[in-house]
């Protein structure tokens, strides 16, 4: 059965656009449409960026997750991509469009260094208002939006930014 990603929000584009932006994440993602993959399968085949890859995927809910048992009895979380369509239905202001494609196509420093100054706006708290953020980088909350969708360290949860734990 053929399950649907509805994207309805211009800064998932981002997400959707890094799904393959490596080789590994790719080849990742395509063998979660195949099937269940453990995490250790992950691993030998492809290392530890392998990992991160998966950790993206999940983290961006374009995988599922469920406990098995391993022939010794010994349990392990297998995953499965969760969605093999994506069905984009987008209403933005034309400025935002440009954003999204400039975000998209960021190199990985430039993400580094958003991470980085966010990082310093948080200072030691677990989560801040996305609005603090925004004012503080004097960008707009489509870009800010975008940025945590490339991101790997951070993840929104309501109007707060969310440090996310590896």
């Amino acid at each position: 059965m053929s399950k649907i990603k509805a994207i309805n929000d211009s800064s998932d584009m981002v997400a959707i656009f890094h799904t393959s932006d490596t080789e590994i994440k790719k080849n990742l993602f395509l063998d979660l449409i195949k099937g269940w993959m453990t995490i250790e399968d992950i691993e030998k085949k492809y290392g530890g960026e392998g990992k991160k890859a998966l950790f993206y995927l999940e983290k961006i809910k374009l995988v599922e997750s469920q406990w098995t048992v391993k022939e010794n009895g010994q349990r392990t979380t297998s995953y499965k991509a969760l969605y093999d369509t994506v069905q984009i239905n987008l209403t933005m202001p034309i400025i935002e469009l440009p954003e999204i494609i400039r975000i998209a196509t960021m190199s990985d420093e430039e993400i580094y260094k958003y991470e980085e100054s966010i990082l310093k706006i948080m200072g030691d708290k677990k989560s801040i208002f996305l609005g603090d953020v925004q004012a503080a980088l004097n960008v707009s909350l489509t870009f800010l939006k975008g940025i945590v969708k490339r991101s790997s360290k951070f993840e929104i949860r309501g109007h707060d930014l969310e440090r996310v734990e590896l």
